[in-house]
């Protein structure tokens, strides 16, 4: 498959899903999906320690790796962008949405927040089997800070845009 037709691929997944779940979900009410607007200072703060977290487990850890660019460089810039597309905004989002969107408004009510976080952040970090043991532990820290957030805003935004900037970092 060529190099457009693979990130065109990537796109559709990660857009095909992300309306699925849209879809699946349009009769749950706005705060259980938590589709609320998130109090921006507290949702800055939360996103300034995220970010550290991030930074700093990258310095200790190198869980980044060095990165080949050869692929990136090689390819057409129309498949770069769709790469960035699916991995840095529907990917992030589909995931949110299922995790601390759907997964979440369902779970808190019945097994409390703090439940509720660490089930949905190992939940997900399961989903990310194929790294190494340390990398998946900074996955399940950053699922920890993801539900923290939702908890904290009542809101599913504030988490997207955190996991948005993760995933493009881990990329650049």
């Amino acid at each position: 498959m060529s190099a457009i037709g693979s990130a065109a691929m990537k796109v559709a997944i990660s857009g095909a899903a992300t309306a699925i779940v849209l879809y699946r979900t349009r009769l749950l009410p706005r705060d259980q999906m938590g589709f609320v607007r998130p109090p921006i200072g507290q949702s800055l703060l939360l996103i300034a320690i995220y970010l550290a977290w991030m930074l700093g487990t990258n310095a200790l850890l190198g869980w980044r790796g060095p990165w080949d660019w050869q692929p990136w460089i090689e390819a057409p810039l129309i498949a770069s962008a769709m790469r960035v597309l699916a991995v840095c905004v529907l990917g992030p989002t589909v995931e949110e949405l299922i995790f601390r969107g759907w997964l979440f408004g369902w779970l808190q009510p019945r097994i409390g927040a703090a439940i509720t976080i660490g089930v949905t952040a190992a939940s997900w970090a399961v989903l990310h089997y194929s790294y190494g043991w340390q990398v998946i532990l900074v996955i399940l820290v950053d699922g920890i800070l993801l539900g923290v957030a939702r908890w904290r805003t009542r809101s599913v935004i504030t988490p997207i845009i955190m996991h948005m900037l993760y995933n493009l970092y881990a990329i650049w």
